[in-house]
């Protein structure tokens, strides 16, 4: 019997190193995602800026200029609206997977 129950407690022991080592590299997994995120919404937001500098210098050549600077100025207030939105969408994600990473998660 008593053979018994230190195989169990030998078994369980080593099983605790392991679980700390899954948690460990779930979080790293974690920032890795969050990372990947970014550099993803960071790309985003610099294809929808992309052609903003020439349209502005477009603009200020232009006739009409005032109400186009107004235009591109709303466009550019909802592209920062979105990013922050894609910068919460990976903070959002993540914080979800270092949940799941913690034991019970």
């Amino acid at each position: 019997m008593p053979r018994a129950l230190f195989l169990i407690l030998l078994t369980l022991g080593s099983a605790l190193p392991t679980r700390a080592e899954e948690i460990g590299l779930c979080a790293k997994t974690c920032v890795a995602e969050r990372s990947r995120c970014q550099r993803d919404a960071r790309a985003l937001d610099q294809a929808e800026r992309a052609g903003w500098v020439y349209q502005r210098q477009d603009v200020r050549m232009g006739s009409d200029a005032s109400a186009e600077m107004e235009r591109l100025e709303a466009r550019q207030a909802e592209a920062n609206k979105r990013r922050s939105e894609r910068d919460a969408d990976c903070e959002a994600a993540h914080l979800r997977c270092a949940a799941d990473c913690r034991p019970g998660g």
